[in-house]
């Protein structure tokens, strides 16, 4: 899948004004997608993220920013 750019951005924007990290749920709600578009975008997007997992749930941020 080659992500698109306006909802890489969209992710990316969300991420940058939470720099503590975010659910994919909580990606989906703020950046108004879907959140099994968000999670598939995330793969994708998995070079310039990193996430530590809190029980069952990944909180992603982006790549050196924030932290949980």
């Amino acid at each position: 899948m080659k992500p698109k750019k306006d909802k890489t951005d969209k992710i990316r924007k969300t991420l940058r004004d939470s720099p503590r990290g975010l659910w994919v749920r909580e990606i989906a709600r703020k950046s108004g997608m879907d959140k099994s578009t968000v999670s598939r975008y995330l793969v994708a997007m998995h070079e310039e993220l990193d996430f530590d997992v809190l029980g069952r749930n990944k909180v992603y941020r982006l790549r050196g920013r924030g932290e949980v």
